[in-house]
């Protein structure tokens, strides 16, 4: 008897697993970590390169363009935490698939995240990539008394230079264009300054194999210049061509003007050598080889660009500033006729004027 009541309770027991198994699941959810909420302001700098509050305006002016999608596990994506992983990519230039396991996201929702949120930043390039135009006369007065304060050069209104930024193999029969003098896969980017070290305007369409020179006189800048829209010159290294509106260093300065000439041009120079060197070091995806498609890689660098003007406009200090030599990027690339005829009239007349 007193078994026949134990078979009895085992066969209710395994009723009432039956009816437990049948009842809904309800699915459990684990709430994210909140930088904003956990991290310290220098905490979120160090991880996002931005501060809090220009985080936010940032969002506020791109979340119309980023869409509420999906991971692959159902679960929406905000806005917040889409950027969030962008700028995280941006500032490490982590894998992708590590990102994910960081986010708890998988790799192909990083990858939709890193090319929406990186489209919608480059729409604000307008709004943070501004060279002077002609009819800003104020403007560049004003930027051309800043570059004096720094050596002692008047009428100067950009320092040019470039930078080669390492992407993966291309592919397509122009792939090889793309693999610089070095040897690797990288795209030209023809950057110009301010004397505050914010990018006044960036062209990364050409690839590793053009020469600097060229990829300057086919810009609209240069028509500009050209044309005589703009009174001051922009500043360039040997690697570029001596003309009335860019000035080189002299190849063989032989007079204490020369020599002091080509000390202040140096020294006026090296804020185009800092700004890539904060924008590498600020954005280290940068320094690293794109491993997106070249579309998303030209988007990617625009998009740095953008970003290291606002953390100059904010204010925003770098974790620790490195040195940057960009000079073996094109140290043997020098026209013939950098100092012949007409060339260097202006400069030759500036020197003597200035110096």
């Amino acid at each position: 008897m007193a078994t026949f009541r134990l078979i009895l309770r085992g066969v209710a027991h395994l009723g009432e697993l039956e009816l437990l198994e049948e009842l809904p699941r309800h699915r459990r959810f684990q709430t994210r970590r909140d930088p904003f909420l956990d991290d310290t302001e220098g905490e979120f700098i160090e991880r996002f390169r931005l501060t809090k509050n220009a985080t936010l305006t940032l969002l506020n002016k791109i979340v119309h363009l980023l869409p509420t999608s999906q991971n692959n596990r159902g679960c929406r994506i905000p806005p917040k935490l889409q950027l969030l992983v962008n700028l995280r990519y941006f500032a490490t230039g982590d894998l992708q698939l590590s990102m994910g396991d960081c986010s708890d996201m998988s790799q192909q929702a990083v990858s939709n995240c890193i090319k929406t949120v990186t489209y919608a930043i480059c729409q604000l390039s307008a709004d943070y990539i501004k060279f002077p135009g002609p009819a800003e006369a104020a403007e560049e007065y004003n930027i051309m008394r800043q570059f004096q304060e720094v050596a002692g050069m008047p009428g100067v209104i950009g320092c040019l230079d470039g930078t080669l930024i390492r992407i993966r193999n291309p592919g397509g029969p122009d792939a090889e264009l793309y693999r610089g003098r070095k040897g690797y896969f990288a795209l030209n980017v023809m950057t110009v300054c301010d004397p505050n070290i914010m990018i006044s305007n960036i062209i990364v369409n050409w690839p590793g194999s053009a020469h600097y020179s060229r990829i300057f006189r086919e810009s609209d800048m240069c028509d500009a210049l050209e044309r005589g829209e703009y009174r001051g010159v922009l500043l360039g290294d040997k690697g570029y061509r001596c003309t009335s509106y860019l000035f080189t260093p002299l190849q063989q300065p032989e007079t204490a003007r020369e020599r002091w000439y080509n000390y202040a041009h140096t020294r006026t120079r090296n804020l185009i050598e800092r700004t890539f060197g904060i924008l590498k070091r600020r954005f280290a995806v940068l320094d690293k080889s794109l491993q997106t498609k070249l579309s998303t890689s030209k988007r990617i660098i625009t998009a740095c660009a953008i970003l290291h003007n606002i953390a100059i406009l904010h204010n925003i200090p770098l974790v620790a500033e490195e040195e940057f030599n960009n000079e073996d990027d094109h140290a043997n690339d020098v026209d013939a006729d950098d100092e012949v005829g007409l060339l260097g009239a202006r400069r030759a007349h500036y020197i003597h004027r200035h110096f």
